[in-house]
């Protein structure tokens, strides 16, 4: 990755991204910020799957960054890899229910059934089809 000049850095900087993408535009606002400075940080991931350890999470949630990873309904991909393998999710997940209503979910991988690992404690559960959203009424991913 190559830094931008001087004269083409921002003040605020978002990363964001669906799936595996997702996970890379995480690992970006971890690494922007410690070569870019001056920016705010801003993530968001939909359907991101777990990308690091406890330790990582709490690196995550220790930054001035803004996280948000929003999961869509029973998305098993969210739940990927699992717990038992040592992956956790940081904080900052909004949980879109089968309602439509979005539920914020304090802390890492909440079990409430309002969040993603309480509704889909595993991928027998979910539903790969959700994955692609609707989010916020847009749905994405590729047609066949």
């Amino acid at each position: 990755m190559r830094i931008a000049p001087p004269i083409y850095r921002k003040e605020a900087v978002l990363t964001y991204c669906l799936r595996l993408g997702a996970a890379i535009a995480l690992l970006d606002a971890v690494y922007l910020p410690l070569h870019i400075s001056g920016a705010t940080y801003t993530y968001v991931g939909y359907g991101l799957p777990r990308v690091g350890n406890q330790a990582f999470a709490n690196y995550i949630d220790a930054l001035p960054t803004s996280v948000t990873h929003i999961n869509n309904e029973e998305d098993p991909i969210p739940i990927c890899p699992g717990m038992s393998l040592g992956y956790v999710h940081p904080s900052g997940e909004v949980h879109i229910e089968d309602s439509g209503e979005w539920a914020a979910c304090p802390g890492q991988d909440n079990p409430s059934t309002q969040c993603i690992v309480g509704d889909v404690p595993n991928i027998l559960d979910g539903d790969e089809s959700d994955h692609d959203g609707p989010y916020n009424g847009v749905t994405m991913g590729c047609k066949s």
